[in-house]
């Protein structure tokens, strides 16, 4: 593509992404997807220029007031390509480098590793073998903070396609139970799809889980802040009546989750976004309406403090 028909497409680009309500990425690679004649430096050169002009848009002045600005300018930075290696990490690390594919060890997750330059996974004999799978060290963290362990059974309340949970596999070494819980039949059936590639067998899934357990995960709907450094468009779509429907949401699910967490069990309270009231107002109000749980510990990671994607967690234990 010349340098003119790339500007008529980023223009066609944005167009689209300003009058749908789906997410810039999904937009881009619908777009490229119908067009095989874009080539991968173009559709490369292409969604650069998208992002950037994104990026370049002031953020609203009302969310400026819940976002730090440290965190706001963190997230004009690129974002890296994050894998978690399902295995030993180096020697994972070092088949990928035979392919070409050269990757730094993540600094705080003992898990990850970062990809040098994006390239194309699904492809590898790695990923196919569930060696490795795209996620954020941030979110390898907050997996890690609820030390579960192996033998012990979880919950995953809103397990969506089951990243946390390949993840807590994963921590568990196989051993225990996790039951993956979501409403919708098509996450769970891709969440079935990645645990037989990734070669686990204690994770089951359920759209009507039943019974108590020791550690109950609630990786609740948000605003998806945290990631915004991935997803530019979401911090100008974003009104403040869907905040308000969240915080009622995350609330509601919360109420609901906790009823599954057996006596001096744990709720592992989690989200991926930055904003207070999504995060510690939330676990706040969850204690005084459930008197019966105490704050063993909260955390968050940020884009600007330790370089990962946003996200909080609070685990909360239940009183006997």
């Amino acid at each position: 593509m010349k340098a003119e028909q790339i500007l008529i497409a980023a223009d066609e680009l944005l167009t689209e992404i300003n009058k749908t309500n789906r997410p810039a990425n999904e937009v881009i690679n619908a777009y490229t997807r119908a067009r095989r004649y874009i080539g991968s430096k173009d559709r490369h050169a292409l969604t650069k220029l998208v992002w950037d002009s994104i990026k370049s848009c002031p953020t609203p002045a009302w969310l400026r007031e819940y976002i730090p600005t440290e965190e706001l300018n963190a997230m004009q930075t690129e974002a890296h390509t994050v894998l978690r290696a399902n295995g030993d990490r180096k020697q994972i690390q070092q088949l990928l480098s035979e392919q070409g594919i050269e990757s730094t060890l993540t600094k705080l997750s003992p898990l990850g590793l970062v990809l040098k330059k994006r390239t194309n996974l699904t492809t590898l004999p790695e990923y196919k073998q569930g060696l490795i799978e795209i996620q954020d060290e941030g979110s390898q963290l907050v997996a890690l903070a609820t030390h579960v362990q192996p033998g012990e059974t979880v919950l995953d309340y809103c397990a969506g396609a089951g990243g946390k949970s390949l993840c807590l596999a994963q921590i568990m070494q196989n051993k225990g139970t996790i039951i993956a819980h979501d409403i919708s039949k098509i996450s769970l059936h891709e969440l079935q799809k990645r645990a037989k590639r990734a070669q686990t067998s204690i994770i089951h899934t359920s759209l009507k889980p039943q019974g108590q357990f020791m550690h109950v995960v609630v990786d609740a709907p948000c605003t998806g802040s945290g990631t915004w450094r991935r997803n530019p468009d979401g911090r100008l779509k974003l009104t403040q009546n869907q905040l308000r429907t969240l915080i009622q949401k995350q609330a509601q699910i919360l109420d609901k989750a906790c009823h599954f967490v057996q006596d001096n069990g744990y709720l592992h309270y989690m989200t991926c976004s930055l904003i207070q009231m999504e995060n510690q107002d939330q676990a706040r109000a969850f204690l005084k309406r459930h008197p019966n749980f105490r704050l063993i510990h909260h955390q968050q990671w940020t884009p600007a403090k330790t370089n990962t994607d946003g996200f909080f967690l609070a685990t909360f234990q239940k009183i006997k």
